[in-house]
């Protein structure tokens, strides 16, 4: 009887000291600058997450600066990194703390939207359905401010 409980009890220590590594671990920081392809305009889904080549011209103008205040406004939305045309934000899962990395650049007259997770092989298609809420915001974005006026 003993066996069981200290059994369960390991068991449990080793749930919880992991979910404290995927909370406290440091994230790959190399990642928060990256500019990855592939790089011809679409939707591209990839291992992990998902990359969006959007030519700008049918964007609104600034988009990667409407795109930043869009996905700070996103629940457990962190910006992590910013240079003139690029930014990272980490978003964490509501529940276990899961990050995932989603970097937005400008090169080529498109714009470059990278989402991926950092741990595990498969984000069950949560970081294109976060960068596609941010989207439909973003090309309403005009509607929006035609309300306002």
């Amino acid at each position: 009887m003993n066996y069981i409980v200290a059994a369960i009890l390991g068991v449990l220590f080793l749930a919880v000291l992991a979910l404290g590594w995927v909370r406290l671990a440091p994230l790959p920081t190399e990642r928060f600058s990256a500019r990855p392809g592939p790089n011809n305009p679409g939707t591209h889904k990839l291992p992990g997450g998902v990359k969006y080549v959007i030519p700008l011209r049918i964007l609104p103008e600034g988009a990667l600066d409407h795109l930043i205040w869009i996905a700070l406004e996103a629940p457990r939305t962190h910006l992590r990194h910013q240079e003139d045309d690029l930014f990272a934000v980490v978003t964490r899962s509501r529940r276990i703390g899961f990050p995932d990395i989603t970097v937005a650049w400008v090169a080529d007259d498109a714009l470059h939207i990278h989402a991926h997770l950092v741990y595990g092989k498969s984000d069950m298609g949560v970081n294109e359905q976060r960068v596609e809420a941010w989207l439909d915001q973003l090309r309403h974005l005009d509607d929006d401010m035609d309300d306002e006026f």
